[in-house]
Parts: C-alpha cells; sequence; structure tokens
C-alpha cells in the first residue's frame, strides 16, 4: 500500500480522542443499597449490561470514523503486483510531450527540468515506463535535456505512429501523455489518442503581438527606388493599443512608425540605396513572447526580371526579334538568348524564367538542373518533346509525333485559362483562327495539369503544370515555322511578357525567402578562377562547408534558425536567403483558458497535474471507497445513539 499524502498521518493520534472522551464521560457511582429496591436488581444490571455493549460499540465506530477520515485523506492505494497484473513487466506507459516549437520558446526554456525527473522517478515507483518528446520530431528520449528547442512548426500530427515505430504501444495496459507547453494546437493534436489519458499542463502567453507575414513588391526595383510592402500584424489581446515597428535594410534603420489601434495589416515605405540585393528585417518592441517579433526578407535590387532563352538556331533569328521587341517597351524584363551549348554558363541563381524551344536538346543531367530550378519558385516554359526526362518530370505517358491539317482541326481556350489570359490577345486569335499549328505531339494519358488551349478532338496544346514551388509552361508543339506560326503571331512577345511577369513575383519571393526546417537551394555562378570551398554563413554566425552536386547546385536543409543564411565563396557573397518561422507559427497567441467537452485534464498548477496523474496511476485508488465506508459508519453511529436504553424505560 502506498499514500499519496502521507502528511496526514502524521494526524493518526487523533483516534483517541473518542477513547478520552469516554473515559472521562464515565461516572463512579457511589453504591446505596435500597432494601424495597432489591426486586430490581436483576432487571437493573441486565440494562446496565446493554447500554455498556451500546457505549462499546459507539466508541469503536468513532474511532473506526476518525481511523478512516485521516487514511483518505493520505489518499491510500492498492500497489497492481501479481494480482493485478496479466505479466511481470510494466502496464503503465507516460510520455512527457514538451512543446519545442517556436510558438513556446520562452516557456520551454523555463521548464523546470529538476521537478520533471523528481516527478518521472516517482512514476517509476509506480509501475510506469517513462519517455520524453519534442512536438517537432515526437522523438522519444530518456531525459527532459535530450529535447532541444526548435522554430519548425508542428508538422507532426500521428502521435500513436511515430510512438508505435519506436516502442510497443500494445505491450501497456494504460497510456498515458503529459502535454507541456502554451495551450495551442493541443485539442486537433490530440484527437486520435483515443484510449489515452491526456493531461496538459499550460503556461500562457498573456500578451503578445507579432508579424506574422511580409508581402513583397511584386516587381523587381532598381537603385534608387521606393517601393512598398504590406505587413501582416497580429494581437493576442485587445489591450495592445499601439506597436512600435522598425524597418533595417542592410542592418541600417530606414523606417519606423507607430501602428494605433488594432490595425491587422500596415504599409511600410523603403528606399533602395545599395546595389544588389537587399537584406532586411522588420521587428516590433519586445513582449512576452520575442520570437515573433520581427521577420527577415530578401528583395532582389536588380530591377528587372530574368528571362533566359535555350534557342535552336533559325533564320530568321526569331528569338532575336522578340528581344528587341520586349526591350522596345521599356518593361522591366532582362531577356538573354544564348545557344544550347551555353547551358552550362545560365545563371539560375537570379530566379525568373528559363525558355527552352527545343526540349529533346537537353542532356539528362540539364533537366535534373532545371528540375531543381523551377522546385525552388522559378518558371521553365518548354516547347517539343523531351523525351524520356521530360515525360518524368512532366508526366507524359507517351508521346507521338504527328502532322495535322489546321484547317481542319482548329483550337479553343479552356475554363482554366480566363485567369491567366484574360486581358491578352491569346483569346482574340485563338477564336479568329489566326493561331496555325501544322505539328504536334499526340498524348496518351491526361496528366500534364491545366491544360489553357485544345484542340477541337481534346487534345491539349498549351498549359502549366506547378511543380513544388515553381511552375512549367508547356506548347504540345516544336518552336518554329514548320511547327506553328507562333513566332510570327504578334501576339507571342505579349504572351512571353505576361507569363515571365506573372510567375516574376512567387519566383523572386519563395527564392530568396523559406521557412526553417525548409531545404536551401543555391544556384552559384561558375567560377572557375576561385578554388576556395562554399560555405553557409548562418545567423548564429557559425559556418557549414558544402559541395556542389553534379548539376552545380548547392544544397542545405540545416535551417533549424530564422535569420539570413548566407553563401560564400573565399570573402565572396554569392546568394543570400532570409528564413523564418511558418507563418502558423508566428501568429500572435494568447491565453488558453478552456478547451470545452474535451477529455483533456487542463491546468497551470504543476502540483495540481501531479496529483491528478499520482491519483490515477498504477495503483488502486482506495480514497473513494474509505468515504463511502465512512458515510456507512456515520449512518450507523447516528441510529444507534438515537436508540433509548430500554431500562430507562422500565423504571
Amino acid at each position: 500500500m502506498t499514500f499519496l499524502n502521507p502528511i496526514f498521518l502524521w494526524f493518526l493520534p487523533l483516534i483517541s480522542v473518542p477513547i478520552v472522551i469516554h473515559l472521562l464521560a464515565k461516572r463512579k457511582s457511589k453504591l446505596i443499597d435500597f432494601p424495597s429496591l432489591k426486586f430490581l436488581k436483576l432487571l437493573e444490571q441486565d440494562a446496565l449490561r446493554k447500554f455498556n455493549v451500546k457505549q462499546l460499540i459507539l466508541l469503536i465506530i468513532r474511532t473506526l470514523m476518525i481511523l478512516l477520515i485521516i487514511l483518505a485523506f493520505a489518499r491510500p492505494g492498492l500497489d497492481r503486483g501479481t494480482g493485478f497484473r496479466l505479466n511481470s513487466g510494466s502496464i503503465d506507459l507516460m510520455i512527457f510531450a514538451l512543446d519545442n516549437t517556436a510558438s513556446n520558446q520562452s516557456n520551454f526554456e523555463n521548464i523546470d527540468r529538476a521537478m520533471l525527473e523528481n516527478f518521472s522517478d516517482e512514476l517509476k515507483t509506480k509501475g510506469f515506463n517513462i519517455a520524453y518528446c519534442g512536438l517537432t520530431d515526437l522523438q522519444l528520449y530518456d531525459t527532459p535535456d535530450e529535447v532541444t528547442a526548435e522554430f519548425a512548426d508542428i508538422y507532426h500530427d500521428d502521435f500513436i505512429a511515430a510512438f508505435d515505430e519506436q516502442i510497443d504501444l500494445d505491450h501497456y495496459e494504460r497510456k498515458s501523455i503529459l502535454w507541456i507547453g502554451d495551450g495551442q494546437d493541443v485539442r486537433d493534436r490530440m484527437e486520435e489518442l483515443s484510449g489515452w489519458s491526456k493531461y496538459l499542463l499550460i503556461t500562457p502567453v498573456a500578451n503578445d503581438a507579432a508579424i506574422s507575414n511580409i508581402i513583397l513588391p511584386g516587381q523587381g526595383v532598381r537603385l534608387g527606388d521606393t517601393y512598398e510592402m504590406t505587413i501582416d500584424l497580429g494581437r493576442s489581446i485587445e489591450s495592445i493599443e499601439a506597436l512600435s515597428l522598425e524597418l533595417l535594410i542592410n542592418e541600417k534603420r530606414q523606417n519606423q512608425q507607430v501602428v494605433e489601434g488594432n490595425k491587422n495589416s500596415v504599409q511600410m515605405t523603403g528606399r533602395v540605396e545599395e546595389a544588389g540585393y537587399q537584406s532586411g528585417r522588420l521587428f516590433l518592441a519586445t513582449d512576452e513572447a520575442n520570437y515573433n517579433n520581427q521577420r527577415h526578407f530578401i528583395l532582389p535590387a536588380e530591377g528587372e526580371i530574368p528571362v533566359q532563352i535555350l534557342r535552336s538556331k533559325q533564320i530568321p533569328d526569331f528569338w532575336k526579334l522578340i528581344k528587341s521587341s520586349v526591350e522596345d517597351q521599356q518593361l522591366n524584363l532582362d531577356i538573354r538568348v544564348m545557344d544550347y551549348a551555353e547551358i552550362d554558363n545560365m545563371d539560375l541563381s537570379r530566379g525568373g524564367t528559363v525558355i527552352v524551344d527545343a526540349a529533346d536538346k537537353l542532356a539528362p543531367y540539364n533537366w535534373d538542373r532545371l528540375e531543381t530550378f523551377v522546385g525552388s519558385g522559378g518558371q521553365l516554359i518548354l516547347f517539343g518533346n523531351g523525351g524520356s526526362a521530360m515525360m518524368e518530370i512532366m508526366g507524359f505517358k507517351s508521346q507521338l509525333i504527328e502532322d495535322i491539317n489546321p484547317l481542319a482541326l482548329g483550337l479553343y481556350l479552356t475554363g482554366s485559362s480566363t485567369k491567366t489570359f484574360n486581358s491578352t490577345p491569346l483569346r482574340t486569335i485563338v477564336d479568329q483562327d489566326r493561331l496555325k499549328v501544322f505539328k504536334r505531339y499526340k498524348t496518351e494519358g491526361d496528366e500534364l495539369g491545366e491544360t489553357w488551349v485544345r484542340y477541337l478532338d481534346d487534345q491539349p496544346f498549351m498549359g502549366s503544370r506547378n511543380l513544388k514551388e515553381g511552375r512549367i509552361v508547356w506548347f504540345n508543339t516544336d518552336f518554329g515555322m514548320s511547327a506553328n506560326n507562333l513566332p510570327v503571331l504578334g501576339m507571342f512577345p505579349t504572351l512571353i511578357i505576361q507569363l515571365s511577369q506573372s510567375q516574376a513575383i512567387k519566383a523572386q519571393t519563395d527564392l530568396y525567402n523559406s521557412f526553417v526546417g525548409d531545404t536551401l537551394h543555391f544556384f552559384p555562378p561558375p567560377l572557375a578562377s576561385e578554388n576556395s570551398p562554399f560555405s553557409v554563413q548562418r545567423p548564429d554566425g557559425t559556418t557549414d562547408y558544402l559541395s556542389p552536386d553534379v548539376n552545380y547546385v548547392l544544397h542545405y536543409p540545416n535551417t533549424n534558425l530564422p535569420g539570413i543564411y548566407k553563401l560564400t565563396r573565399g570573402r565572396q557573397v554569392l546568394q543570400s536567403i532570409a528564413v523564418n518561422i511558418s507563418n502558423h507559427e508566428a501568429q500572435a497567441h494568447g491565453p488558453v483558458y478552456s478547451f470545452g467537452d474535451t477529455d483533456i485534464f487542463l491546468s497551470s498548477d504543476a502540483s495540481e497535474i501531479t496529483d491528478e496523474i499520482l491519483d490515477q496511476g498504477s495503483s488502486l485508488a482506495l480514497w473513494s471507497f474509505l468515504f463511502l465506508v465512512i458515510f456507512l459508519l456515520w449512518l450507523a453511529e447516528t441510529y444507534l445513539a438515537r436508540i433509548k436504553a430500554t431500562w430507562r424505560q422500565n423504571v
């Protein structure tokens, strides 16, 4: 037997109180013989004997009641030994889930780990198996010190699957989890733990303001340009009336403003004072939760959206003519035309758009490099059949060359093209049958993503497919007068402009701005004269060295901290990427008061949680049974005390 509150056992001497009272109340009477009453002697002795028996029973009951009350408050329990177990191993499991995500950073550092270890030691004496884990990976550890703080979002919500891979859950008759954190997202994350005992030790953040997101300018900016960005803000409580917001560019203060009231979104103006990429930082005045008070960003200040074209040799050189046409319009496009032999000199670090007018001329390693480029936010425009490599990327099941009669088979725009080409002459020339196609690749299967233009026999002509953060735009025909009349249509340069600009916003944002936990992709320009190794400077000042893959792309996965990651070689900074905590984790988190009708035991008091867990632990609780016995004894004592002595009635 064990006692959860053994301090109450010090009150056991109180059981002597009824005995003392009984002895003090017992009076010694002087015997006087009355000869005339001798006939009542025998009756009196019998009645007194009955009265003394009743008093003795009441004494026993009252003494037992005091004993049981003391024992009940001491909360006794029977340890589950062989009489309660079906096997000799432990049947109880307790997992301490420590909230090590970004939103709980301040609380996580202040967790009393010594208290946790003492508590776990106490649970082990009750037959529990103990394990610790962080919410970011659900990896089980033996001690709380092995769980480290992470700025990643809570991606792992399949608790049972994650735990079952590490331990045999079926071995345990009873499973419990104690979530220690700020209480965010608990209800949704614990729904799957059916049959588990769930406890939440909550330390809420009561006063939190946050920068939850930044929307950068939609077009490139040049040296000397003034630009405007949108900042999304949040407050946990309405009492935060004014926020001080400050903008730093290349660590120089450039703007500051006070946000009055409860505005959720504000605009702030910046200026490009240095050429190249602008490293920016927005931050609020500190509060109780500093993790979401700042956001980093990289703003390319090259002014023009890069468009790189790999062209086949044709007479006339249509791409050169298109380049001249676009440049005459003084648009923010930087068009570079190169032969396929120059593909290794392409600078993919700038993002933007790459146009391949003869996909079948690309080697497999070129496809790998372009696939990484698109996945990082770039746009790839393809003409023609790319062979097996393109099939793998695009999802083509098969392609067969087919000559068609343009007079017999027309084209039409699908409903999905309305958004993209609502203001483009493409609709006009399709409707007027001005676009003529003489040769196409007939496809079997429809795994091309979103189709924008189809033939009247429903074969696809043009469409797009998203690949991770980027987009592939495909034409199911070759580029050139032998396959179609696209090169000589006046709308074609406009089409290229619109496709390039529509993707530029997303491409530039995603290429240079990522989230904690993302793998960063660097596209360094080839430097033949530089023999120094590549390195990544982390926000905490440490450096990691890495090497490019076969496609001359560097991949860096160790993004566990928010801040600016710089790719360097020697003393030269080649590329910078801003890493922030996810928009979800950056939201202003307020106090959590309840979870409604849930089976989670919620408290902010560690001792209350401890008592509840121990009360429901591996020992069989007896205190509730004792109170029932006390109640029954009270009823018996009340009944006996009210019974009048029969001898008095007969006197």
